[in-house]
């Protein structure tokens, strides 16, 4: 079996409807797909009976958290590849994974982009590295509502840290990638919709996922903890984006970065006087 599609969900009915019906639709049917419920009672079961038959394995009883239960699925998971689409979550079209087989699918890892839904209904584009390294991924962190991973490196490497609530498979990536040195692939093709009303995107959040990131940079870093946690999160913040930002528009970007250099210098200039 080529793919094991890992869904889970916490009394969201409507979102977990919407998920399964983008799976089931597919026209590639070479995957299993696993539903992990941590004992709604919204009537998220209800759903799941409905499709049944599309689901090659599912369960509802109280977890530990969103990470126990994707090591849940994955403890259950036949697929060469391991692909998780949470509830809320949905895939851009039919013929997604398709057309994704039809490319040279070879590496240890492999992402595309994701289409994160704005409040006003629209949607923006995320893309994965070129070439993810430790500084890359600390800036950001690989998508998994548009990455595969080899279903043998959770064997390997480890599943899913359960002490943490947000930054997993932010640590999973750097383990994978960077201690690991497992092959990477990017592809240039949008998997899913991705709902912005899940814990890492709220706001209220934030300091938890700093204090997790600094805990599991110091796990796996610790010499280069302290500074890698400021850098991740010097980027994300506004100024930090609008460097990126600027950067890609080298000729501006250049002039920028070359009249500051003058001020700085004028500064030293007066100083100095």
């Amino acid at each position: 079996m080529k793919l094991s599609i890992i869904t889970v969900n916490l009394n969201n009915k409507a979102g977990l409807a919407k998920t399964v019906k983008s799976v089931v639709q597919q026209s590639f049917r070479d995957y299993e797909l696993i539903v992990i419920d941590g004992g709604s009672t919204d009537g998220s079961q209800d759903i799941i009976r409905q499709h049944e038959k599309d689901i090659a394995y599912w369960v509802s009883e109280k977890d530990k958290g969103t990470y126990h239960a994707m090591n849940k699925g994955i403890a259950v998971a036949r697929g060469e590849y391991c692909y998780f689409l949470n509830s809320g979550d949905y895939l851009v079209n039919d013929t997604l994974f398709d057309d994704l087989f039809k490319m040279d699918i070879h590496a240890d890892i492999v992402s595309g982009n994701v289409l994160k839904i704005r409040n006003n209904g629209k949607h923006r584009t995320i893309r994965p590295h070129d070439k993810p390294t430790l500084h890359k991924l600390c800036i950001h962190s690989l998508p998994h509502q548009a990455s595969l991973i080899r279903r043998e490196l959770f064997d390997e490497i480890g599943m899913y840290n359960e002490s943490f609530r947000i930054v997993s498979d932010f640590e999973f990536f750097l383990k994978a990638i960077v201690v690991f040195k497992k092959t990477y692939q990017k592809v240039d093709i949008s998997f899913s919709y991705f709902n912005l009303n899940g814990i890492s995107s709220n706001p209220s959040h934030f300091p938890l996922a700093k204090q997790e990131s600094l805990i599991c940079l110091k796990n796996n870093f610790p010499d280069m903890a302290d500074d890698l946690v400021e850098y991740r999160y010097f980027y994300v913040s506004n100024i930090g984006q609008l460097i990126r930002l600027l950067q890609q528009k080298e000729k501006l970007y250049a002039f920028i970065d070359k009249t500051v250099g003058e001020i700085f210098k004028l500064k030293k200039f007066i100083v100095g006087k």
